[in-house]
């Protein structure tokens, strides 16, 4: 309002002061000895004394402009990362980690309105998983399967029940904790400018660039790093756009290698990758998944056929749970998406 006001006042103004010069100097006329060309003088100098006038109702406005966007970023700082830390914190215990989802029900916060079960995702999901077992979430698109795995990383918590690990509510762990026991690795990671290994050392301070070479030779992507320009001195450009799909995925691996944790969630991302970097993914995959609890959202059911269990969701509930050659054998809703998933990938 201050900017819209002080804008065309400050050019009223402008015009209002040269047309005054300019009657003042007709109705002086000649006879008080101003010429034509000391006419003209004073309009230009009257111009050049309006120019920073002009000039701070545009400095204004911009500040203006700035003090909004100041107050934006502001809010988004002040904004709470993921549900309310608890009063009193639980450690969780030391060693490998079990999960156990207990009667979970999930509606996302509508603005404005109460959440009720109709607009449930999640309805009464129950499983429970041993320390070091490897599952896989499937499902058709909808079904649950990532929100479920959002609530295991306690990227929210359950509308109704509770996830548990190694025995303690996710409601009473502290942020700080679960972070460096759980790790996520999305099918998007986000990646800062700099090198390779500036990436991968970011899930641990103080690593060096030779642990990060033995992660590297641990989940055997030696191959890749030996192809990229500067090894693992590669620059990734912003946001990693100087690295493929599959190539910010895989720096997603390493850096989930070098955190060491006792739980992993893992969101597939192959579906847009060439072949061989989909090899080199399942088989970091393969080894980033040995011997911890993973929980594995898999899109592909190769995965599935990999995992030592297999959860099946449908419209937001547990329909199934089992190994993939029993389920297959059962003939139920994972033998339809399986048998849909083989019947696609046929026809490329």
């Amino acid at each position: 309002m201050i900017g819209a006001f002080l804008f065309p006042s400050g050019e009223v103004f402008s015009v209002l002061t040269v047309a005054a010069v300019i009657v003042v100097g007709v109705v002086r006329g000649p006879d008080s000895g101003l010429t034509a060309g000391a006419m003209i003088g004073f309009i230009f100098l009257t111009y050049r004394f309006l120019e920073p006038i002009a000039e701070f109702t545009e400095v204004l406005d911009q500040t203006q402009t700035a003090v909004a966007g100041l107050r934006r970023v502001l809010g988004v700082l002040d904004l709470p990362v993921g549900p309310p830390p608890p009063e009193h914190p639980r450690p969780l215990p030391d060693g490998r980690l079990d999960i156990d989802v207990r009667d979970v029900t999930f509606s996302y916060p509508t603005r404005g309105l109460a959440s009720s079960s109709d607009d449930a995702v999640l309805r009464h999901v129950t499983a429970y998983i041993p320390a070091g077992q490897q599952v896989a979430l499937v499902g058709a698109t909808g079904s649950g399967k990532t929100t479920l795995g959002r609530l295991i990383a306690r990227f929210a918590d359950p509308t109704i029940g509770e996830v548990c690990i190694g025995g303690v509510s996710l409601r009473y762990v502290s942020n700080e904790d679960l972070r460096s026991r759980l790790v996520v690795v999305s099918q998007e990671p986000f990646l800062f400018n700099g090198t390779i290994a500036a990436n991968v050392g970011f899930a641990r301070p103080g690593t060096s660039i030779d642990d990060v070479a033995e992660i590297v030779a641990r989940l055997d992507l030696q191959e890749w790093i030996d192809s990229m320009p500067d090894g693992l001195t590669t620059d990734v450009g912003e946001r990693g756009d100087q690295l493929s799909a599959g190539e910010r995925q895989l720096v997603a691996l390493l850096r989930a290698g070098i955190a060491d944790p006792d739980v992993l969630v893992l969101d597939e991302a192959t579906s847009s990758v060439d072949a061989l970097t989909e090899v080199r993914i399942s088989r970091a995959l393969d080894h980033l998944a040995e011997g911890r609890t993973t929980i594995a959202i898999a899109h592909r059911m190769s995965t599935a056929a990999r995992a030592d269990r297999v959860l099946v969701l449908r419209d937001g509930m547990l329909v199934e749970d089992g190994h993939h050659d029993r389920l297959i054998d059962a003939r139920g809703t994972y033998a339809d998406l399986y048998d849909a998933w083989m019947a696609a990938t046929a026809t490329f």
